[in-house]
């Protein structure tokens, strides 16, 4: 069987304008129709090659129509795949600001939902809507109330005349053993 050489098409790219891994992301988006080869070009420059996976269609006939399907080339599969990657090296180029630019509202909402269960909600402050005038007054009728509430309980024997709020031991007395009979 003889071997088929396929057409290599090789995109220079400077790398002031693209960063190396957009490149790479660039490259493996084109992966899926070529063999793709990244290669140091020189100083500030990597080469991309291209090798065609696939054997190009030769042409084939409908059986409805009886029409032949155009001749695609080696060369014109190769011209696809350069133009295909220049514009992912375009989207990558975008993809990659706008990474940048969200990187620290991306790290806010990870740090949020990483410490939502452990972290609990700030301390609410009470706000009563009274002014500090009347928060005094109201500070004094409580304690006048609850003055009035001991020297009631303390003064009278009578607190609890049926005796609903005895205990059973109060009531019938401890238990200190058992009868021996």
């Amino acid at each position: 069987m003889k071997k088929q050489e396929h057409e290599k098409n090789i995109v220079k790219v400077g790398l002031k304008d693209y960063d190396l891994d957009t490149v790479r992301y660039a490259a493996y988006a084109v992966s899926d129709a070529a063999y793709v080869f990244i290669t140091p070009a020189g100083k500030g420059a990597v080469a991309v090659e291209f090798t065609p996976k696939h054997q190009p269609v030769t042409g084939h006939q409908s059986p409805v129509t009886g029409h032949r399907s155009p001749v695609t080339s080696h060369r014109s599969q190769a011209g696809n795949l350069a133009r295909r990657f220049r514009e992912e090296l375009k989207d990558e180029k975008i993809r990659a600001a706008v990474f940048d630019a969200n990187r620290d509202l991306r790290e806010f909402m990870i740090l949020k939902a990483l410490s939502y269960g452990t972290a609990g909600a700030p301390p609410e402050q009470e706000d009563s809507g009274l002014t500090p005038e009347q928060e005094k007054e109201l500070d004094a009728l409580i304690a006048q109330v609850e003055s009035e509430i001991k020297r009631e309980s303390a003064g009278s024997g009578t607190k609890d005349p049926l005796g609903i709020t005895r205990t059973w031991e109060e009531k019938y007395g401890a238990k200190t053993g058992r009868k021996k009979n």
